[in-house]
């Protein structure tokens, strides 16, 4: 799998589009189905419950207001990707007469600007405008309740947004990599409020999405328990992230592309990093993941160009495809033996940017437990390793042992030597329980070691 366009296929299969790259074939006249379909040179329309529905648009039309009537019949809602890389249009304005807007409706709409709603929308659907580069005025009605996955993906020249008081959902990623991004105005909503520069759920348990203008360092509050994919990402000048034990959730591109990003205080509490969490965030120098983390996602980490240091604990079970691809600088790894899945690619291999063939990272080693899926992966990966046996770790156990009780020996030796002899009975009995609590602490110690 190619990870360098991770996120954009992620997002492609949830559009199950991006069509407009090549040009999508233009909507001639043809013959009409009697009353079902028309095409008017410009839209192609379908008659559904007696009104119509503008099923697609010739890429190359230039228009700045639909039509409210076609012969006679109310044009009342927009097809799923009616409007797909119509990179002509700029400003438009949709009537009133429309109730509906599909999915992926204007993506890849790369010119358009400014866009006028109608007031009785309700539902703004999945990538409606994704990779609307240009767009940086919209109002979003009131009456409007949700707004769906990737809704405003890439939408890099938005700046700010008002939240409608009857807006109660935002799906996942629907302001994922948005590049200027600074502020909402969420004063109206119950559901949703803004402050510090982060946008969250009503009592700031989710994080959806934060300002790109946040620089230095963040702390993550308590109360907060999930951060929502995409919810940093592009957030260039954040350096330092601190993460409180509330914390169980890292989304998918929640800090992508965090170009600036030096370090993240994990704490315990964290269960799940999810794909591509981090990727690009190539300033990262060393994480040292808490042990409670169970799972690592599909590319979480990469291309993190300065990673030196991946300290993974025991609690990790699961590591996804290319977790650390591209990691050129993290030269040996110690994969724990409660790892039972690890992905292709996920340590000791770069990826070109140019071919997109993995290559492997010179000096790259891992330490793996005999037998265990870290053994497995460096195996078959062709990876230098080295073993670390089970039957080792009791034999040094053995031998520490035996030297804290010969060590106590000696020390009750030299006791007895400086005169202790002659101590009351009392005395005795107090040094015996002493050293008694002693050892019982040195082999507990032992015993966690």
């Amino acid at each position: 799998m190619n990870l360098l366009k991770k996120g954009a296929a992620l997002a492609a299969g949830a559009l199950l589009m991006l069509p407009w790259i090549g040009a999508l074939p233009a909507f001639a006249e043809q013959p009409n189905s009697v009353e079902d379909e028309l095409n008017d040179g410009t839209f192609t329309y379908e008659l559904v419950d007696g009104s119509y529905t503008i099923t697609h648009c010739r890429t190359d039309a230039m228009m700045t207001e639909l039509p409210e009537l076609v012969n006679g019949y109310a044009v009342t809602a927009i097809g799923d990707q009616a409007f797909i890389g119509c990179t002509y249009i700029s400003d438009l304005k949709i009537p009133e007469s429309i109730k509906r807007i599909g999915d992926s409706a204007f993506a890849g709409c790369t010119s358009l600007e400014t866009i006028t709603l109608p007031s009785k929308l309700t539902t703004l659907s999945a990538s409606t405008f994704f990779g609307c580069t240009a767009l940086k005025e919209l109002d979003i009605p009131d009456g409007v309740t949700y707004i769906g996955d990737y809704c405003f993906y890439n939408c890099n020249s938005l700046t700010s947004l008002e939240l409608p008081s009857s807006l109660d959902t935002i799906q996942e990623m629907a302001f994922a990599e948005c590049a200027a991004i600074d502020s909402f105005d969420a004063s109206k909503c119950s559901k949703f409020t803004f402050s510090d520069g982060i946008l969250y759920t009503t009592g700031k348990t989710e994080i959806i999405r934060a300002s790109t203008k946040l620089a230095g360092d963040v702390y993550i509050g308590d109360t907060v328990t999930s951060i929502r994919p995409g919810a940093f990402s592009l957030c260039y000048d954040v350096e330092h992230v601190f993460l409180p034990s509330s914390v169980t959730y890292i989304g998918e591109d929640a800090f992508g592309y965090c170009k600036g990003l030096k370090s993240v205080d994990f704490s315990y509490g964290l269960n799940t990093i999810d794909d591509i969490a981090f990727k690009f965030c190539t300033a990262l120098e060393s994480v040292d993941l808490p042990s409670s983390l169970s799972t690592i996602g599909d590319g979480a980490f990469y291309n993190c160009q300065a990673l030196s240091k991946a300290v993974i604990p025991e609690s990790v079970s699961s590591i996804g495809t290319g977790a650390f691809l591209s990691c050129p600088n993290l030269k040996q790894v110690s994969v724990p033996g409660s790892v039972s899945s690890i992905g292709d690619s996920a340590f000791g291999f770069s990826e070109s940017s140019s071919t997109g063939e993995y290559q492997p990272v010179p000096g790259f080693a891992m330490s793996v437990f005999d037998g265990s899926a870290g053994h497995k992966y460096a195996r078959s990966s062709d990876i230098e390793f080295t073993v670390v046996d089970r039957s080792l770790k009791k034999v040094a156990f053995i031998i520490i042992a035996v030297g804290a009780i010969i060590a106590a020996a000696i020390f009750a030796v030299v006791l007895m030597i400086r005169g202790r002899k002659s101590a009351s009975a009392a005395v005795k009995k107090a040094d015996k329980e002493a050293k008694e609590a002693s050892e019982d602490e040195n082999y507990k110690g032992i015993l966690d070691e």
